[in-house]
């Protein structure tokens, strides 16, 4: 009878803790403001881009998300490690955004690499941008 009562103590505890746990590791845990993103973002495109680097058995791939943006009337490229669901990577979708600058490393020569956006998606999700090319 007592190990019945010790086992049932041990499910009611880890029951009331697996239910308290509304929040990931990572995840924020207040909707973003949207008044905090005063920058718009279309994008046009979106794609993955696998890597892999090593030699041998020390070899680590890796997913990358890829979007071709207009930020400020300048066409640019933003990476990010994406916004990962259930082990895998999603696209965003073409179409108007919100974002905000997170770091400005703007050079005496303009240049705009490693210039970091967050970036507001529809679900209130916020995906960590670094601009990672420019074109025409």
């Amino acid at each position: 009878m007592r190990k019945f009562a010790a086992v049932l103590f041990l499910l009611l505890c880890s029951a009331s803790i697996m239910n308290s746990q509304k929040t990931r590791f990572g995840q924020a845990t207040e909707k973003p403001n949207p008044a905090e993103y005063p920058v718009k973002v279309h994008v046009s495109a979106a794609h993955l881009r696998h890597s892999c680097a090593g030699f041998g058995t020390n070899v680590s791939c890796s997913k990358e998300l890829y979007a071709d943006a207009i930020v400020n009337g300048k066409k640019i490229e933003l990476s990010s490690e994406g916004v990962t669901f259930k082990k895998d990577i999603m696209l965003i979708a073409p179409g108007d955004y919100q974002a905000k600058p997170t770091k400005d490393n703007h050079n005496s020569d303009s240049t705009l690499f490693s210039q970091g956006y967050d970036l507001l998606l529809p679900d209130n999700t916020v995906m960590h941008c670094v601009v990672s090319g420019i074109s025409e």
